[in-house]
C-alpha cells in the first residue's frame, strides 16, 4: 500500500507538459484597459479585507503582529494570483485557436490580437489599474509630515462657554476654536487605510516609523498588486499541463485498449487450442 502511495504521488508530481504554439497578442489594447477597470476593483476589496482581518491583528507582540499582517498582504496577492493565472491559461488558448485560424487561411481582427496572451499585458494592466492609486500616495507621500501631538480643536459649540463664563475662558483658550478636516487628512485617512498592514506592523515604533511608511506608500499600497503578473505569466505552463493530461489519458485510454486486444487473442488461442 505504500509502495502504491508513494507512486502515486510521483505520478502527480511529474505531470506531463506539452507545449503547444499560439498566437501572441498586443501587450495592449481595450481589453487590457477594461481589465485593468476589474483589477482597480481589488482596491476596494483590500479596504473591506483590511478593515475586517485588520483590525484584529492589532497584537501587542512585535513579532506576531508583523507576521500576521505580512500574511494579510500575502492574501491579498494570492487572490490577484489565482486571477492572473486563470485569465493567463485562458489567452494561452485562445492564442492556440487564433494561430490555427491563421494557419487556415483566416484573417485575425485587432480584437483577437487584444484577446491573445503576451507576456506584457499584466504589466500594462496593472500600471493602469494603479495609476489612480498612484497619484494619490505619490501626493500624500510628498505631502506627509512627522506626526506630533498637539491640542485637539473643539466643536463650535464651545464658544459659548468661551464667551459666556470667565471660569472657563482661560483654559479654553488653549485650544483651537474649532476642528476642521482639510484635503491632506482624507487623503491620509484613505492611503493610510488602504496601507493599514503595513502601518499595523510598526504601531508602537514611534512617530519616525510611520512617517517612514508613509512615504514608501505607492510602493506598498500597489505591492499585492504584483501577484496579477506574476499568475498570468504561468499561463503557458498551466495550458501546457493541461495538454499534458489530455496527452497521458489517451497514453493510458490506448494502453488498456492494447492489454485488452492481447488478453483477447490469448483467450481465442486458448479456446482455439482446445477445440
Amino acid at each position: 500500500m505504500q509502495d502504491k502511495a508513494k507512486k502515486t504521488m510521483k505520478n502527480k508530481k511529474k505531470r506531463a507538459l506539452v507545449y503547444k504554439p499560439f498566437k501572441k497578442g498586443s501587450p495592449t489594447g481595450k481589453a487590457a484597459t477594461r481589465r485593468s477597470i476589474r483589477l482597480f476593483a481589488y482596491f476596494f476589496l483590500f479596504l473591506l479585507l483590511y478593515f475586517i482581518l485588520g483590525t484584529a491583528l492589532q497584537f501587542e507582540n512585535t513579532a506576531l503582529r508583523i507576521i500576521s499582517n505580512l500574511l494579510l498582504v500575502v492574501v491579498a496577492g494570492m487572490l490577484l494570483y489565482m486571477d492572473g493565472a486563470k485569465q493567463g491559461e485562458a489567452e494561452v488558448a485562445l492564442g492556440e485557436t487564433a494561430l490555427s485560424r491563421e494557419e487556415g487561411g483566416k484573417p485575425l481582427s485587432k480584437e483577437d490580437m487584444d484577446r491573445c496572451y503576451h507576456p506584457a499585458k499584466p504589466f500594462f494592466t496593472v500600471l493602469v489599474a494603479c495609476i489612480p492609486m498612484l497619484l494619490l500616495t505619490i501626493y500624500y507621500a510628498i505631502t506627509a509630515e512627522k506626526q506630533v501631538y498637539t491640542l485637539q480643536g473643539l466643536p463650535g459649540w464651545a464658544n459659548s462657554l468661551r464667551n459666556g463664563y470667565e471660569e472657563f475662558a482661560a483654559p479654553l483658550s488653549y485650544y483651537p476654536t474649532a476642528a476642521t478636516i482639510g484635503f491632506n487628512d482624507i487623503v491620509m485617512i484613505i492611503v493610510r487605510a488602504l496601507n493599514l498592514p503595513f502601518i499595523s506592523m510598526v504601531s508602537g515604533m514611534g512617530a519616525d516609523a510611520t512617517l517612514l511608511m508613509d512615504r514608501l506608500s505607492p510602493i506598498l499600497v500597489c505591492l499585492p498588486m504584483l501577484g496579477y503578473p506574476a499568475g498570468y505569466l504561468t499561463g503557458p505552463r498551466a495550458r501546457a499541463m493541461v495538454h499534458g493530461d489530455i496527452s497521458t489519458s489517451k497514453k493510458r485510454h490506448l494502453k488498456k485498449q492494447r492489454k485488452a486486444i492481447k488478453a483477447r487473442r490469448e483467450r481465442t488461442q486458448k479456446t482455439n487450442q482446445i477445440i
